[in-house]
């Protein structure tokens, strides 16, 4: 009887086998369509030629490693910890961003730009070190080390994310195809930094959950490798010529402040900053809220995804917007897009609830996306080419404070929906309040 069991069993076996292999070579058929699709559309108005599609594949590369970092360092410093403990760690992890910000763009570009290859070769460099750290960090959490001693390799990981902000930021317009805009550049890399962070979050949730942290961060490591080569393969017009160099230095000394290379820059950076803080504080606020207000009773972790789910849409759907509508003045996309965010505040803090949030969320991550992509087409229509690129370091540099300040308000808030929203619609208040102040201001000089 044993044997005939084993002979019906045996059938079964391959057939199990074969349909496995089939659906994983099924699935790998289409992974490799969709990045056929994704590379031609990445090369097209001359892309491919320039390189700025080399640029486009390491940076979604990169975004896709810090992803996993943020899934495995969200595992330990926020959902393994009670509210309180969690506060405490996010106020220390967002305290030690500061240090990035502050300290690396405005020395950075100077110290690159005294050697001839120093962008390609800092790209490579900062991806390198996210390698290491990310393989640290990985002993650090398999080894059960106190977690504070990961803060450290933290904030290394990202010091190295804000120099290659940096040294991206000034090799975008060198390696602008003929007949492309500097906002439909930026908009790619947008695109980028939007979808591989979702693919790669989604793969470091399951490798974490099937073989831990540290294998989640190896594959982290894996990816800052493959952007480092990318880096390296950049063309040299990335580098920028000896003159070319020469003069965005000179440039970024005599650039002390934004406003005195344009007011419209100022303007758009204002309204762009209110909205990046807006975002900051929806990230973490809204993760805190969610551990005691769960949307129309899904749970914890649901409510957490639509909250993400939201975020991604209103990016995209932003990116695609606002590479059209780029071109227009700020002073007319400014004042639109803050009321539209101060009004979903408000009903987020009125009506807290499954609709009011991922409205809040598609919104408010629209919103700053559009701004961001006007900002760029401002400095690129306003700003002399030689200033061009030390204008980008530093507004980057004004942005990520804005997000920092955002998250750190969130953070010391109590977590009742109705005071937390309420106190950021006072705050988008007052930035429409100084929009439509600077409009009418304009006006009146204007009349004079």
């Amino acid at each position: 009887m044993a044997v005939e069991t084993d002979e019906r069993d045996r059938p079964d076996k391959p057939g199990v086998g074969r349909a496995f292999v089939h659906l994983l070579v099924a699935v790998f058929r289409g992974c490799a369509h969709g990045v056929r699709r994704l590379r031609r559309w990445n090369r097209r108005g001359g892309a491919g030629r320039s390189g700025l599609a080399g640029l486009v594949e390491l940076h979604a590369l990169q975004a896709a490693g810090d992803a996993v970092v943020a899934v495995a360092l969200a595992g330990t410093i926020f959902f393994g910890a009670t509210t309180s403990q969690a506060r405490g760690r996010v106020a220390l992890y967002l305290l030690v961003t500061m240090a990035p910000f502050a300290i690396v763009a405005p020395l950075l570009g100077p110290l690159l730009d005294r050697f001839a290859h120093g962008r390609r070769f800092a790209l490579a460099v900062t991806m390198v070190a996210r390698a290491v750290l990310a393989i640290g960090l990985g002993h650090a959490l398999g080894g059960g080390i106190d977690q504070l001693a990961l803060f450290p390799a933290a904030l290394g990981v990202l010091v190295a994310g804000k120099a290659y902000s940096v040294c991206r930021s000034s090799a975008v317009p060198r390696l602008l195809p003929d007949g492309m805009t500097l906002v439909q550049a930026n908009s790619r890399l947008t695109v980028a930094a939007v979808v591989s962070p979702a693919v790669a979050g989604s793969i470091a949730i399951g490798l974490t959950k099937a073989f831990g942290h540290q294998v989640s961060l190896r594959f982290a490591a894996v990816l800052y490798v493959a952007a480092a080569v990318l880096s390296a393969r950049l063309p040299r017009t990335a580098d920028g010529g000896r003159v070319t160099r020469a003069a965005e230095n000179a440039a970024g000394r005599g650039l002390l402040r934004l406003s005195n290379v344009h007011s419209d820059v100022g303007v758009a950076l204002r309204a762009t900053a209110a909205l990046r803080s807006l975002s900051g504080f929806l990230l973490l606020y809204g993760a805190f809220v969610l551990r005691h207000h769960r949307l129309s009773g899904l749970s914890h972790n649901l409510s957490l995804a639509v909250l993400a789910v939201g975020i991604g849409v209103g990016n995209l759907l932003g990116t695609t917007v606002g590479a059209r509508i780029a071109g227009r003045p700020t002073k007319q996309l400014a004042p639109p897009l803050l009321v539209s965010s101060l009004v979903v505040t408000l009903f987020a803090a009125l009506d807290f609830g499954l609709v009011t949030v991922t409205v809040l969320a598609v919104v408010s991550s629209a919103t700053v996306a559009m701004a961001k992509l006007g900002l760029d087409a401002t400095i690129q229509d306003r700003v002399d080419d030689q200033v061009r690129t030390s204008t980008f370091a530093r507004s980057e540099t004004a942005l990520q404070l804005a997000w920092v300040a955002g998250g750190a308000v969130g953070i010391v808030l109590p977590t009742e929906p109705i005071i937390g929203f309420l106190v950021a619609s006072l705050v988008m208040a007052a930035a429409v309040a100084n929009s439509y102040g600077v409009k009418l201001t304009r006006l009146r000089a204007r009349a004079r």
